[in-house]
């Protein structure tokens, strides 16, 4: 099953044209030394760049650095107003989401991402993020998540902040599986979008 996911996995991420790094997994925590891996296909409806919007995919893998820390890193590829895009994400998920209490938790990420144009650019964000979980029927659980990215892009010798707000589920199916839904929304000369997505843990 393992094998047959990354599989997968690698053939999405070379045939898909657009890339759009999001929140995806960040608040579904990983447990200290365990890793997990997850592909974030996404359609990307506006940008910035006023490229035009289309379809494209990320491939991220979760690593435990503390019991309170995760390290990701991300690749991606695709046409459009984005191309080819890679970068990391350091979370600190300083309020575990426990009964009676929600989890809240902060992401500093960056990414460099190449444009349409053959220009590149550089993001530093921070992603402030809050979630709760809970059970549903058969077993299963949602995991709902806010985040209000925010931060710098340099682009060209110069530089703007960008803000976006994203709001999204990931729904564990069992102990090693989840699905993720997220759509993200322009508030300040970001991108909107629609990602959809499956991460596997050990």
């Amino acid at each position: 099953m393992i094998k047959a996911f990354f599989l997968s996995a690698l053939l999405v991420l070379g045939a898909s044209p657009l890339a759009q790094a999001g929140v995806f997994n960040i608040p579904e925590f990983v447990d200290y030394q365990s890793w997990a891996f997850g592909l974030e296909p996404e359609i990307t409806f506006d940008t910035f760049e006023k490229g035009g919007g289309g379809f494209g995919s990320n491939a991220k893998f979760t690593y435990g650095l503390t019991p309170l820390s995760n390290l990701q890193v991300g690749i991606g590829t695709g046409a459009g107003s984005k191309g080819f895009r890679v970068g990391g994400t350091y979370s600190f998920d300083f309020i575990p989401d426990m009964e009676g209490q929600v989890g809240l938790g902060v992401a500093a990420q960056g990414y460099y991402i190449k444009l349409h144009d053959s220009s590149a650019r550089t993001e530093g964000l921070l992603y402030p993020y809050v979630h709760k979980s809970f059970g549903i029927r058969n077993g299963m659980i949602l995991d709902p998540y806010v985040a209000i990215p925010f931060g710098m892009a340099f682009h060209a010798g110069t530089y703007r902040t960008v803000v976006q707000g994203v709001l999204g589920t990931a729904i564990r199916t069992n102990e090693h599986v989840r699905l993720h839904l997220e759509t993200g929304f322009d508030i300040k000369d970001y991108d909107s979008s629609l990602s959809f997505g499956l991460s596997y843990r050990n």
